[in-house]
């Protein structure tokens, strides 16, 4: 057990002493622990907003659903490699050595309780929302944290689980989907004939979440019945569903100590198989395609373009070869529907697209990724094109945003015949949401040039979503002022204004940025790293 403790508190210190030869990286960490402090000493001064605009059942939905998609990714996990607990260093190490196998499996879920840890730290900054929203302060944000770590540390194991008892056995998989389909059919069929009597989508929700049903969801519902419950004070439910939840929790670990106390083949396919994707991942082979077994159907071959343009068709003919639907995913057709649903709420209460438009691109920081683009700087095509390094960059990324113009299309050419919108003000709205995903980009760009990091991921989030707002801030300040003072034509104005800051933005980024190319080494990836 002492080792054990050495170890996390090796890898502790290694951490940190790795972060200190990264001044860049290290001024970032300190600016997110600063904003996180000054979020907790401004609540103690400040007193939360006690009438918020939406009732506390609301909440639960929201973080409802937000943990129903760690649980469909547990699940899913589970019946295909498992989940990764454990790293080659474990496997070759710690798995060898005359530990109790228990207790490894126990430091395993401690180590993945630190990145839920990571992962749910945006929670902590979303104090000022759910203030307004639900009138609550910052120990509901906390509470909301916590739950959220105590969730996904019960769906790792889960998905362990899973792995261990259908690995290999179809029979069995299929057992695991009835099962998962069977759980959630009641709370399905429920919501259907609450929308069936109401006639009306939203009530019909609200009693949908007002009912049992969704608090006795396993995992999801115990964790936001839980946590709620113990915002709007009701202490005894509170610790009744997150007791259940801990209950699950350790029922699981023992059934996967007592019964399979040799669980290392279990747990080994998953930790080799992340291992050599980082391993090919830092040899160049970027192209998910070049390692899979997955047979691709070639409809189309060639690119088109000269140059640097060369890199753009290249992504296409990629994309619609992982995809038969081409630049559409699920999250477009998810990202479609809901903007739909929304519109056609705010249609009875006086919305307009702005207000759409405005929830999206916030939304959007979070989700835009860095995609192909980021992939080709670890391959050396990108190098050997005879180019501008501005050049390479920008197109290198426009498949991304050619992908946001397809959704943007969809999205606002629907909800803007649903909130009876202008066709100028839809295709200016299309305009700054396809730009503003360019300009996305650019500060991607600029901050692995700039800090030898992804900034729009993990905790640095924080410090991204900051940058995102002071580079935006003079094209919003441009479009309210022409905005207001133009009349019958100013919000179109004003966003014409604001997507010409956006690509001159976008592309002041990519310009700072274009010394990752040509005048620095080439990005190598890191297959992995001793912990001592």
């Amino acid at each position: 057990m002492n080792c054990l403790v050495f170890l996390l508190v090796k890898s502790a210190k290694n951490s940190l002493l790795e972060l200190l030869r990264k001044p860049a990286k290290l001024a970032l960490w300190v600016l997110v622990i600063v904003g996180i402090g000054g979020l907790f000493v401004l609540s103690l001064f400040t007193q939360q907003n006690a009438t918020g605009s939406h009732d506390l059942i609301w909440l639960q939905g929201i973080f409802f659903l937000f943990n129903l998609l760690f649980v469909v990714t547990a699940i899913q996990k589970g019946l295909m490699s498992g989940d990764v607990i454990f790293d080659m260093n474990d496997v070759n190490l710690l798995f060898v050595s005359p530990v109790n196998s228990r207790l490894i499996l126990l430091y395993g879920i401690v180590r993945m309780a630190k990145m839920a840890f990571l992962a749910g730290l945006f929670i902590l900054f979303q104090s000022n929302s759910l203030s307004q929203w639900f009138g609550v302060g910052f120990k509901a944000v906390l509470l909301l944290f916590l739950g959220f770590i105590l969730a996904v540390s019960v769906l790792q194991i889960l998905s362990l689980l899973i792995y261990s008892l259908t690995n290999g056995k179809p029979k069995r998989k299929l057992v695991v989907k009835i099962v998962a389909v069977l759980v959630f059919l009641p709370l399905v069929v429920y919501a259907g004939v609450q929308f069936f009597l109401k006639g009306d989508l939203f009530p019909a929700l609200e009693n949908t979440l007002r009912s049992p049903l969704v608090a006795w969801m396993p995992v999801a519902g115990w964790a936001s019945a839980g946590t709620v419950s113990l915002i709007s004070g009701n202490i005894s439910n509170g610790f009744l569903y997150l007791g259940l939840l801990v209950l699950f929790g350790a029922l699981l670990f023992l059934y996967i100590a007592i019964s399979n106390p040799d669980y290392y083949e279990d747990v080994l396919v998953a930790t080799e198989t992340a291992f050599e994707r980082m391993r090919v991942l830092s040899e160049g082979q970027i192209n998910p395609e070049a390692s899979s077994t997955k047979k691709i159907k070639v409809a189309k071959t060639g690119i088109g373009g000269q140059g640097a343009s060369s890199i753009f068709y290249k992504h296409l003919r990629e994309s619609f070869r992982a995809n038969r639907f081409g630049l559409w995913g699920l999250s477009s057709v998810l990202t479609v529907l809901g903007a739909v649903v929304f519109s056609l709420f705010m249609r009875d209460k006086g919305g307009s697209i702005i207000v759409l438009l405005q929830i999206l691109m916030w939304l959007q920081i979070f989700m835009i990724g860095t995609g192909r683009g980021l992939k080709e700087l670890y391959i050396h095509y990108i190098y050997l094109i005879p180019d501008s390094s501005f050049r390479k960059i920008v197109w290198s990324n426009l498949e991304i945003a050619f992908k946001v113009l397809v959704e943007s299309l969809a999205i606002f050419v629907l909800t803007g015949l649903i909130l009876d919108e202008s066709f100028g003000t839809i295709a200016a709205a299309i305009l700054v949401y396809t730009l503003f995903s360019f300009l996305l980009l650019g500060i991607n760009y600029l901050s692995l040039r700039w800090t030898g990091t992804n900034i729009s991921a993990g905790l640095l989030l924080f410090i991204y979503s900051l940058a995102v707002i002071v580079i935006m801030l003079p094209g919003l300040v441009a479009a309210i002022i022409l905005g207001s003072m133009i009349e019958g034509k100013g919000i179109l104005i004003g966003l014409g204004a604001l997507a010409v800051w956006e690509l001159l933005a976008g592309l002041g980024c990519f310009a700072l940025s274009k010394s990752v190319l040509h005048r620095t080494d080439m990005p190598v990836l890191k297959a992995g790293q001793t912990r001592i």
